[in-house]
């Protein structure tokens, strides 16, 4: 089997011996291979061979017209995971028949090991480099990108390998939601979150395969999800008690195909869950948690299935309860929102969970991340949540729309010592705190959110607009 590596340990280091000197063998075959696969575009129109077909075959801009090979990529979905595998796979013999190294291995950008400098590795940031005594483009550099490092909170993985279901219902599992139209905790964190930290291209799915760094940062998805398989008790999504049987009929038949139309590569379920089939034909060099994070997360997991009561699996995962609605909620805009009936009759049995579901989120130019500011009554103290990043939204087209589930659980303990009384909650949307700079990058850089000036949403034409917000509860 080939080795999938971490870039880490194959990166020269520093920006004068990238641009000058010799890079891995890994890095070296890989430039050359986008090199040879982005030549074949500047011959004519994208062929299945070429660098803008790969692209393409993720998302398109609006200048580009469609066809049946492009745009597939699934996100907000229970597929995402086999999907971005099989399109890996794929991709990662283009590379080997462009490069001429038929042993080559995509490398994964693990951004998350403690430690790591976060910063993109220098053969993806600088112009140019030195091939046969020549100084040439560098086809691995992208324009645009952030300087800056990933933030520590975007690079986060423990509260995505922490839950133990694959799926669950109006709540992420790892890899989806019921029903089918929501992120996974490893989509929403670290993979949306990442990707506009990078920014350039990879702020929207339209574009962010033409930038040769995501097939790392996918490869780097790939990988935690043999993680959290590796991990005790995590619940494969046709493993588990309740799934609905058409759910795991759907999963296991099915099939993705790439490349040319009526030539199509294709690859089935059975050989994307396993990494010894020969369609797939790779391993990691390290799915192994370093110690302070196996720890963390293994805590992490076991306050989950607490809070849950042990029950895992749809059939066994407590209920969520919608209790309040409110309609067309633009971020900035403070919203009182009254619970049906009244109020929970807290003095009985309090709610031991929180949920916000965030239906129809629309945006024209969103900022990178939005917040939820949550308070017992609308002079009561400010809470804030984390939200959601809103890749999917960003460089979309204006009618996207994308849905998202909140957990306002931390904060509930804080409602109650107020003495809420479970009528009625106040909900804010605000774009999240930018991370101060670090240094080392340009202080000015502001790749990841563009234009953005810190302040709230109203009367802005970066605003979000939601069509409809729900609130779920979890009681004893």
């Amino acid at each position: 089997m080939r080795v999938r590596r971490d870039v880490s340990g194959l990166t020269v280091g520093d920006r004068a011996t990238a641009m000058a000197g010799e890079w891995h063998p890994i890095l070296d075959a890989y430039a050359r291979g986008v090199e040879a696969m982005k030549a074949l575009d500047e011959a004519g129109p994208p062929t299945p061979e070429s660098w803008m077909w790969a692209a393409n075959t993720h998302g398109i801009d609006q200048f580009t017209p469609r066809r049946a090979a492009w745009a597939q990529c699934t996100h907000a979905s229970l597929f995402f995971l086999p999907w971005h595998r099989a399109y890996l796979a794929w991709f990662e013999q283009h590379i080997r028949d462009a490069s001429g190294d038929d042993d080559w291995a995509l490398p994964y950008w693990d951004y998350s090991a403690p430690g790591s400098s976060r910063r993109l590795p220098v053969e993806f940031q600088v112009e140019q480099r030195t091939v046969d005594g020549v100084l040439v483009d560098n086809p691995l550099f992208s324009p645009a990108r952030s300087s800056q490092p990933i933030p520590v909170d975007s690079a986060d993985i423990v509260e995505a390998l922490a839950q133990p279901n694959y799926l669950l219902e109006r709540e992420p599992g790892f890899g989806g939601a019921l029903p089918d139209q929501f992120f996974g905790t490893v989509e929403d964190r670290p993979h949306n979150y990442v990707h506009m930290a990078i920014g350039g291209v990879m702020r929207s799915p339209a574009t962010a395969g033409r930038d040769p760094v995501f097939w790392l940062h996918h490869a780097n998805i790939d990988r935690l999800w043999e993680v959290w398989l590796s991990l005790d008790g995590s619940i494969r999504l046709t493993d588990a008690a309740g799934t609905p049987p058409e759910l795991v009929s759907a999963w296991d038949s099915s099939t993705f195909w790439f490349g040319d139309e009526q030539r199509p590569k294709t690859y089935a379920m059975a050989a994307v869950e396993d990494l010894a089939d020969e369609a797939m034909d790779y391993e990691y060099e390290s799915i192994v948690l370093a110690d302070p994070l196996a720890d963390l997360v293994a805590e992490r997991r076991a306050a989950i299935i607490e809070a849950s009561g042990g029950g895992l699996g749809l059939d066994e995962a407590p209920k969520w309860q919608p209790v309040a609605a409110t309609f067309d909620l633009a971020s900035g805009e403070e919203r009182e929102i009254p619970f049906e009936g009244g109020g929970l009759g807290l003095d009985e049995a309090a709610p031991t969970r929180l949920m916000l579901e965030l239906a129809g989120a629309t945006a024209h130019d969103p900022h990178a991340a939005y917040d939820v500011e949550i308070r017992s009554a609308p002079d009561a103290e400010a809470h804030l949540v984390r939200g959601f990043s809103t890749f999917g939204l960003a460089g979309t087209p204006d009618d996207e729309v994308r849905n998202y589930l909140v957990d306002a659980s931390p904060v509930l303990p804080d409602l109650l010592a107020e003495g809420w009384a479970g009528g009625a909650l106040t909900v804010r949307l605000l774009p999240a705190a930018e991370p101060e700079p670090e240094p080392g990058g340009d202080g000015d850089d502001d790749a990841g959110d563009p234009d953005d000036d810190g302040g709230d949403d109203r009367a802005d034409d970066r605003a979000i607009q939601v069509a409809q917000v729900t609130v779920y509860v979890q009681t004893p």
